[in-house]
Parts: C-alpha cells; structure tokens; sequence
C-alpha cells in the first residue's frame, strides 16, 4: 500500500467489494427460481424466490454472491420450505463496486417487511452482522440462524488493517473517516452484540470449530448477548467451507423444523 494513499482512497478500498459472477450451479439453481424487484429509497433490487412452504430468507456475506447459499437453499427446498436469496449489494449482479452498509440495512428491512409468511432468515459471515443489525421489533420473521458471523464492525476494521498492513495512525484515520461518513455511532448501530441485547426472537449461531477468519470466538460471544439463542460448535469447520458441510444443512434443518413443532 502506498504511503501517499488518501484517507478517501482507503476508505474506498476499505469498502470495495469482489464482484463474483454466478456460477453455472447457481445460474441453474436461479433458472428454477421465481424472480421479483423491491424498490428502496428509489432504487430497485432484484431477488429470488422457489417453492411455496414457509419462506426462510438466505443472506451471503462479503466477496461472494447468493450462490454460496445454494447447497443450503436446495436442501431446504426438499423439506418444504420456499426459499429467498438475493446478491446483497453490491455482490454479484448488482451494480456497483463499494458496499454502503447503510444501504443493505434498508434493503433487508424492506425485504423484511414484504416477505410474506417470512419464517426465518438464514445468513452467513458478513450476513450475520448485515441481517442482525437490520432487524427491528416488527420483524415477522420467528428466528434468525447466524452461521459464521463476526460481531462487531470495529473487527471488521481491524481484520483490514491487519490484512492490509496498517499502522496505527494509518488506522485511526480510516476509523475517524468512518464515523465521519456514518456517523459516532456507527459502532454500535452496526454491532451484532448491541442487536443481540435486543432481539425478541430465539435463534441459533453456528460457527466452526477450524475458522481462521472469524475466530469461534464470536460465536461465544454473540450467544452470551443474545438471550434464547442456541450455539451450536462445528468440528472442523472453516469459516467458507461451512456452507458446504452437510453437518451445517444437518443442524439448520433440524432447528428450523423445530420451530415448526412448536407452532405459529
């Protein structure tokens, strides 16, 4: 990184995101898909909905698209579910390069809002902390499944620095920079932990046992906040591979059919 790099230019990089095409499993899993638009403070959004159970919305997390969602959405298609997945922008077919976390909060809570019979939403790494800090008392939707997610933005902040090499002055601008954008406090509006201490709905937070990219740690952690969520430890488990492992469909499945047991 270059030394004369500007506070802008960082934040930039900082936000930008890795626009992933879908892969022909995807294409083909969205090509048995319904497709519909939501627009949100005068912008439109595509998404994608297949089979006609209870609705459980599947939320991706950052540098992928919806298709890392697909082997989960399949499995829970077979068990009678209907399913909604969508590129959070701006992942995959969305417009755009920079990821805005303000503007998925709306996005959700808009899709929140409209999915009707909404039974649960199922989201990954970044979608954690994406889906939680979007939900407001109201929400329909009976439980959230956190698979992964880290819990705080400031983390995020500092896996960057990190990754990127930043020294602590180096640092401190890109977090003065931040708040500047989003506001003082934008450290908690967009913590998993404060959304936790709120939440009026169970939930289930999964994490593997082998991610080196969000430590287990997290996992503990957002449990501990979260009152009536169950934890949930996969052995072996990396933080990417997790949605691929048919011990992570395995405990989604089982949780959410409980749910199902216990009625409306």
């Amino acid at each position: 990184m270059s030394t004369t790099e500007s506070v802008d230019d960082l934040v930039e990089r900082y936000y930008a995101v890795v626009k992933l095409p879908h892969d022909p499993f995807a294409k083909a899993f969205l090509g048995r898909c319904r497709s519909r638009t939501i627009k949100v403070d005068g912008r439109f959004y595509k998404y994608f909905q297949s089979g006609s159970g209870p609705a459980v919305l599947l939320v991706h997390g950052l540098n992928t698209n919806l298709g890392s969602m697909v082997t989960l959405a399949d499995d829970l298609l077979a068990q009678g579910y209907r399913v909604v997945l969508l590129d959070v922008p701006p992942h995959g077919e969305t417009l755009g390069t920079a990821g805005d976390p303000a503007e998925i909060r709306s996005l959700l809570r808009a899709l929140y809002a409209q999915l009707s019979g909404l039974h649960a939403v199922v989201c990954h790494s970044l979608g954690g902390l994406w889906a939680l800090t979007a939900w407001q008392a109201g929400t329909p939707a009976r439980a959230l499944v956190s698979v992964s997610a880290p819990v705080t933005t400031r983390f995020l902040v500092e896996k960057f620095a990190e990754m990127n090499g930043l020294d602590d002055d180096r640092s401190r601008e890109l977090t003065g920079e931040i708040e500047r954008r989003l506001g003082p406090a934008v450290w908690q509006e967009y913590s998993a932990l404060e959304a936790a201490r709120t939440l009026d709905v169970p939930g289930l937070v999964v994490h593997g046992t082998a991610d080196d990219y969000v430590p287990p740690d997290h996992a503990h952690r957002l449990h501990a906040h979260w009152r009536g969520s169950t934890l949930e430890l996969l052995e072996g488990a990396g933080h990417f591979d997790i949605m691929e492992t048919p011990e992570l469909r395995e405990t989604v499945g089982a949780y959410l059919r409980g749910l199902d047991a216990t009625g409306p």
